[in-house]
């Protein structure tokens, strides 16, 4: 079993545990307890599913960390958490810039965000050209165990609004460590004369904790050369929100899959 699927019941756990029982989880495990005292430490059914659910995790790694290391690990992921709820949002701009307020790059805001994801990455384009970049931060993050979704328009389905591939121009090696989406054609609302509408999203959401929204493409021109703005999105409960909503529309197929 994958260190991921430990990282994700640990975070699974700290969501769902209230402050008392988290603390008395985290003071059995320092403590050196067994398994069976730490499962029925606190009698709730929610309590036990959840502390055996993250032993059973801890089980199958290897080497299996000790009580004191998994505590460690869900102190530090409560930390996290804590501080996730408080939210900062950054100006994010390509273009000219001026003194009068701060911003950030939007390439290195997007970089940010794909290079800090850890456990699960969605990001959305409607036209691709020319990020290596970008392209190599995704693989990267798929290489450390995070799950990667891509939603790109389609030359197929744009209905002649691209002219080429975006899957083939983001990259084969993308192709083969993430999972690439598109909106099919056929669950389009028409526009008249026979068009289709458009997938115009330019965002990226990483573990449901930072989202950025953005006007710029996944284009050299739109980090370069352009004048776009965007948002950056930190903590607070709108990146979960978004998460949740694209993750729904893909198990929906209304985002579906790409053929390979």
């Amino acid at each position: 079993m994958s260190e991921s699927a430990l990282l994700a019941a640990i975070a699974r756990t700290v969501s769902s545990l209230p402050e008392g029982a988290l603390d008395r989880l985290i003071e059995l495990l320092q403590a050196g307890a067994s398994d069976n005292q730490i499962r029925t430490a606190v009698p709730t059914p929610n309590y036990e599913e959840i502390a055996s659910g993250l032993l059973t995790e801890r089980s199958v790694q290897d080497p299996v960390p000790d009580g004191a290391a998994l505590a460690l690990a869900l102190a530090a992921a409560r930390e996290r958490e804590q501080a996730a709820r408080q939210q900062q949002v950054s100006i994010v701009w390509t273009g000219p810039e001026t003194d009068a307020v701060p911003v950030r790059r939007t390439d290195q805001a997007l970089l940010e965000v794909i290079c800090r994801a850890t456990l699960k990455l969605i990001v959305v384009s409607f036209a691709v050209y020319k990020v290596r970049e970008v392209a190599d931060a995704l693989v990267a993050a798929a290489q450390r165990g995070c799950d990667v979704a891509v939603v790109l328009e389609s030359e197929a389905e744009s209905g002649g609004k691209v002219t080429y591939d975006m899957a083939a121009a983001l990259g084969s090696e993308v192709g083969a460590y993430a999972s690439l989406y598109s909106w099919p054609h056929d669950l389009r609302p028409e526009t008249g004369n026979g068009k289709r509408a458009s997938l115009h999203v330019k965002c990226a959401v990483a573990d449901g904790e930072r989202l950025l929204v953005s006007s710029a493409n996944l284009t050299e021109y739109a980090f370069t050369k352009n004048m776009e703005l965007g948002l950056l999105v930190e903590g607070g409960d709108i990146p979960k929100r978004v998460d949740e909503h694209l993750s729904a529309l893909i198990s929906a197929g209304i985002l579906r899959l790409l053929p390979a």
